[in-house]
């Protein structure tokens, strides 16, 4: 029987057709686009808010000739927008009490406005994936608040690329990022770069696992494991593991999920090998990639228990 899905896991995401704006003096209202209604409240929560401080770091404000309503520009592609990029700031007016304060965030916000007055100066990120898609855009936010990087990669070349990109952007940014081989299909090439890290630095403050496959065809790494599962969650598993000794009490470990994970089809006990590297006859790949992101999901909640306190562990889902 399919399980039916919540619209969101966050309590603060908008329903279909509505879309949050906010005033030129800060108040957020909110626009039905199917009955072409406006309100103060949030339609879930009920909730009035507010934005307040400088602009994201990249953005400016100014007024348009033609409407003379107010856009906001992003310097680095002149992409113009009327919407607020301060809106996933935005506050509850007056809440009640601190445990009615909900996420900020949603699927609309970017990394530099997640880091928006962050400085990361003295801060060390391991980023797998790092050359490209959310993994590129991690690195380079990080980087642009003051935060060295190390970009764990198969591909060299792009890495350099990538680097480059940053440092065209802004040069000091580029130079905190070092390149350090990774190919997570190679339990060998893990422990390599485990070692490399550890002659590169003493603390990881944020170990970020997201580089991963999806919808390959069925094959072996060289250590014998269905290749996504290896490359999605097993050697991060064991990267994190052998790093642990650079850990301490204010390190984060990110893992990068995907709302796939929902429709695995590992059993709830009796888990064998050949659930999780099955054989060419029953593979599918896109089963192989929502069991490898279950996987990923019970990694970080043992990791979180069996360390609490020593460190917080999060899930991002994409």
């Amino acid at each position: 029987m399919p399980v039916q899905l919540p619209e969101s896991d966050s309590e603060d995401e908008l329903p279909p057709a509505w879309e949050e704006r906010a005033t030129s003096d800060g108040f957020v209202y909110y626009v039905n686009h199917q009955s072409k209604s406006t309100q103060w409240t949030h339609p879930r929560t009920g909730k009035m808010k507010r934005v307040s401080g400088e602009l994201p770091i990249g953005w400016t404000r100014t007024i348009e000739e033609n409407t003379r309503k107010v856009i906001f520009v992003e310097e680095k592609t002149q992409r113009k927008s009327y919407t607020d990029p301060r809106l996933a700031f935005a506050v509850e007016e007056n809440p009640t009490q601190v445990g009615e304060l909900r996420q900020r965030f949603d699927s609309g916000t970017n990394a530099l406005q997640v880091l928006h007055g962050r400085d990361l100066s003295g801060k060390v990120a391991l980023i797998t994936g790092a050359n490209t898609g959310i993994g590129f855009e991690t690195a380079r936010s990080l980087a642009l608040h003051a935060c060295e990087i190390i970009m764990a990669c198969r591909d060299e070349q792009g890495t350099r690329a990538a680097i480059e990109k940053i440092v065209g952007e802004k040069e000091a940014a580029g130079f905190r990022c070092k390149f350090v081989p990774l190919d997570l299909a190679s339990l060998h090439s893990t422990k390599r770069c485990a070692e490399e890290v550890k002659k590169l630095c003493k603390h990881i403050d944020m170990l970020i696992l997201n580089a991963g496959v999806f919808a390959l065809p069925h094959s072996l790494t060289e250590d014998g494991f269905e290749r996504t599962f290896q490359v999605n969650h097993l050697s991060h598993f064991y990267l994190t593991n052998l790093l642990m000794d650079l850990f301490d009490l204010t390190t984060r470990v990110v893992v990068v999920s995907s709302e796939s994970h929902r429709m695995s089809t590992l059993p709830a006990s009796g888990l064998s090998e050949s659930d999780l590297c099955p054989p060419q006859h029953r593979f599918w790949s896109m089963v192989a990639y929502n069991n490898s992101k279950l996987c990923n999901v019970l990694f970080a909640m043992e990791l979180a228990k069996v360390s609490a306190p020593s460190y917080l562990h999060y899930l991002i889902f994409f």
